[in-house]
């Protein structure tokens, strides 16, 4: 039998696979963003799903969050564990020719973000925190996984999806994977 496999794969925020993992209130699908899934499947591409650092650091049941309260000393660290075990296993796919071709986080995500976060609360009442923003710049999780490859010596494209608007937003993801593979 012959070994055909693609020897490329994707870093994706756990959610894409588990919208189990998200906030209570916040999923937009039963399981998985098949959209995502299916512009990967349809490259070819083999799927490294990441932690999600939100659930395993504060649990499901969990207040939403904006960046403002993840961005601290503890929160940090704990991605930062994560970060580098997921660049271990990078350099590892790397070291026998499976080249990492991207990472896909979740737009506007306090953690997963790559393009766009999310601010707008410093802490205090939760009733009052009022509406969040989304703000250019990464989620503490993408930042510091960013920086875990750099310091690793890999260069790894990051790249975001909006679950606000999958149909499009997976149209962008073909169009950039497309010009890595």
């Amino acid at each position: 039998m012959e070994d055909v496999r693609g020897l490329r794969v994707v870093y994706v925020s756990h959610c894409v696979l588990n919208q189990n993992s998200v906030v209570r209130g916040l999923a937009v699908r039963r399981g998985m963003l098949s959209e995502v899934v299916g512009v990967l499947d349809g490259l070819g591409l083999g799927v490294v799903q990441l932690p999600c650092p939100e659930t395993g650091y504060l649990g499901l049941k969990r207040w939403w969050q904006v960046k403002d309260q993840y961005d601290c000393v503890g929160f940090r660290k704990y991605c930062r564990r994560l970060a580098e075990e997921a660049v271990s296993l990078a350099l590892e796919f790397e070291g026998n020719g499976v080249r990492v071709v991207a990472v896909v986080g979740i737009r506007g995500s306090p953690s997963c973000g790559v393009r766009e976060t999310s601010t707008g609360w410093v802490g205090g009442d939760p009733s009052k925190a009022g509406r969040s923003v989304r703000v250019w710049g990464m989620g503490v999780f993408m930042e510091e996984l960013e920086k875990a490859f750099r310091e690793a010596g890999l260069s790894v494209p990051m790249t975001d999806v909006d679950v606000s608007r999958l149909k499009e937003s997976a149209a962008e993801l073909r169009e950039f994977l497309g010009r890595l593979v």
